[in-house]
C-alpha cells in the first residue's frame, strides 16, 4: 500500500475488503441496527484506516456518536449506579448539558480507525503524515470533528505524541485492561486456575468455530443480545446474526460456543485479531440460567488462554 496520503470511498487493502464486505454492498445497518453511518476509507503511513461519518444520528451505537457515549450512555450509567433522587438530578444535568452539545453537533464527527467494534487496536504507525492526514480529513469534511478511537499508550505511544503535537484534545473515554501472554501475575493468579477448571469442567460442551454452521449464529446472536443490549445498555451495537455469521465465515473472529445437552447454546464469546492484538468483541450468556453455572466466568478465559496459546497481548477493553 502507498505511504501517500490518500482518501477512498472502498477499501484498499485486503482486511478492509473483507471485514467491510457486507457493509459495502447493503450499508452499516447490516452489521448492527443502530450503527447508521457512512464508511471512508484513510490511508497513511502504509496502513490502512476505516473511516465512520455522522452528522445527527443520535440513536447510533457510541461506536459512531459522541452524543450517545458521554450523554445517553453517561445518563443510564449514573441511573444505575446511585440512588434516585441522585439519579433524578444528574439526569437533569445531562439533559441541559445535553441540549448545548446538540445544538454544538456534537454528533458531526469522523471516527478514525473504526472498525465497528468496542475496541479497534492501531497498528505501528509512527503518525508521521499525520498532519497530511488531518489536512485530507479537513479538505474532506470541513465542518465536522476528527475523532481517532481506542488510543492508548501501549499501542500508539507515537501516534499519541504526534497528536499532542497537532492541538489535539485528549478526551478520557474508558479504562483499558491490557493484559501480555506471557503475564505471570495472571498465571499465577488463583482465580485465573479457577475459571479454567471451571471452563473445563466438562458439564457443558466447547463447541470450538470449525464445529458451528450458519444456522446457529440466530441462537448466539440472541446470546450476545441478552447480555450486552438487554442486561448492559440498549446503547451497545445491536449486532445482527448475519454480521457475526460474516465474521465467523471469513475467520475474522474466532468464536467458541458453549453448550448444554438439555437446552442448546448457553454461551458465545468471539476473539479478534488486528494489528498483532487480540481483542474479546463478542460475549453473550443465557441470562435465564442460575449464577452458580458461572458462564460469565468461563466465557471470560476464553481470550485470555487464546491470548496466551498465539502469544499475542490481549486488549480487552473496560472490561
Amino acid at each position: 500500500m502507498t505511504t501517500e496520503v490518500s482518501i477512498s470511498e472502498t477499501p484498499l487493502g485486503e482486511t478492509g475488503r473483507t471485514w467491510f464486505a457486507p457493509v459495502l454492498a447493503h450499508g452499516t445497518l447490516v452489521c448492527a441496527s443502530n450503527l447508521d453511518t457512512r464508511m471512508a476509507f484513510l490511508q497513511a503511513g502504509g496502513f490502512e484506516f476505516p473511516l465512520t461519518v455522522n452528522d445527527e444520528e443520535w440513536e447510533n451505537s457510541w461506536f459512531c456518536s459522541p452524543w450517545t457515549h458521554y450523554i445517553s450512555y453517561a445518563r443510564e450509567e449514573i441511573a444505575r449506579a446511585v440512588a434516585s433522587p441522585l439519579a433524578m438530578v444528574a439526569g437533569a444535568a445531562f439533559g441541559a448539558i445535553g441540549t448545548w452539545f446538540r445544538r454544538a453537533e456534537l454528533n458531526r464527527a469522523v471516527m478514525v480507525n473504526n472498525w465497528l467494534h468496542s475496541t479497534n487496536p492501531w497498528p505501528a504507525w509512527s503518525g508521521r503524515e499525520l498532519e497530511s492526514a488531518l489536512a485530507a480529513l479537513r479538505e474532506r469534511w470541513p465542518d465536522h470533528a476528527v475523532i481517532f478511537r481506542s488510543l492508548n499508550t501501549r499501542e500508539c505511544p507515537d501516534l499519541l505524541v504526534a497528536l499532542r503535537s497537532a492541538g489535539a484534545r485528549l478526551v478520557p473515554s474508558r479504562q483499558v485492561w491490557y493484559y501480555e501472554p506471557d503475564s505471570a501475575e495472571v498465571s499465577a493468579s488463583e482465580e485465573f486456575r479457577k475459571d479454567v477448571r471451571l471452563l473445563q469442567r466438562g458439564d457443558l460442551k466447547i463447541v470450538p468455530h470449525e464445529a458451528l454452521a450458519p444456522d446457529d449464529f440466530n441462537r448466539l446472536t440472541e446470546l450476545y443480545t441478552q447480555l450486552y443490549i438487554r442486561k448492559y445498555s440498549g446503547h451497545n451495537p445491536r449486532y445482527t446474526a448475519d454480521w457475526l455469521r460474516h465474521l465467523h465465515s471469513k475467520g475474522l473472529a474466532k468464536f467458541t460456543a458453549l453448550r448444554e445437552a438439555e437446552s442448546g447454546f448457553v454461551g458465545v464469546e468471539a476473539c479478534c485479531e488486528l494489528h498483532g492484538v487480540l481483542t474479546s468483541p463478542i460475549v453473550g450468556y443465557d441470562l435465564g440460567k442460575p449464577r452458580s453455572l458461572g458462564l460469565y466466568r468461563r466465557l471470560a478465559v476464553i481470550p485470555l488462554l487464546e491470548a496466551r496459546a498465539r502469544n499475542l497481548p490481549l486488549n480487552l477493553s473496560s472490561g
